[in-house]
């Protein structure tokens, strides 16, 4: 059986569930959800991938910079369209990452930016292992969120 559970995306009328067994016990290790319901009322917001890019267009050579960098990034997006609280917004996320998923500094990272952007929401979040991204990005990140009337 599924489990409803209490999210800061409640104000927004989205309704967060963890699948029962495996989805309970990843989604306070991962930091996600299992799915997300949106209301009817809801608005949709999607970022194009956001990496962690400079303002000079340069990447910084420590990659919890660039991960700080690309959540910053999409946050910075995400206000540009009308969305207050940034990734206290976010209901879904799709990560891409270079190099792998975790481990030594990427697990580093990861829980950097988790404790610095979400608080205590966990998005639906899927994260993908890739061999290359644009320039000498280490991270991409697309975010959906809601903007509600």
């Amino acid at each position: 059986m599924s489990e409803e559970y209490n999210s800061p995306l409640n104000t927004h009328g989205i309704k967060c569930f963890n699948s029962a067994g495996m989805g309970v016990k990843l989604s306070p290790l991962l930091h996600i959800s299992s799915a997300t319901v949106l209301p009817p009322n809801a608005r949709l917001v999607v970022t194009s991938g956001q990496t962690g890019m400079l303002e000079d267009l340069s990447y910084p050579s420590s990659l919890v910079e660039q991960f700080d960098l690309a959540f910053a990034n999409v946050e910075a997006s995400l206000a540009a369209a009308g969305v207050q609280g940034g990734f206290r917004a976010v209901y879904q996320m799709t990560s891409y990452h270079v190099g792998g998923l975790s481990g030594g500094e990427v697990d580093e990272a990861m829980q950097f930016v988790v404790e610095k952007y979400f608080g205590e929401n966990r998005p639906a979040w899927t994260g993908v292992g890739v061999a290359e991204l644009y320039g000498e990005a280490k991270i991409e990140v697309t975010a959906y969120a809601t903007l509600m009337n």
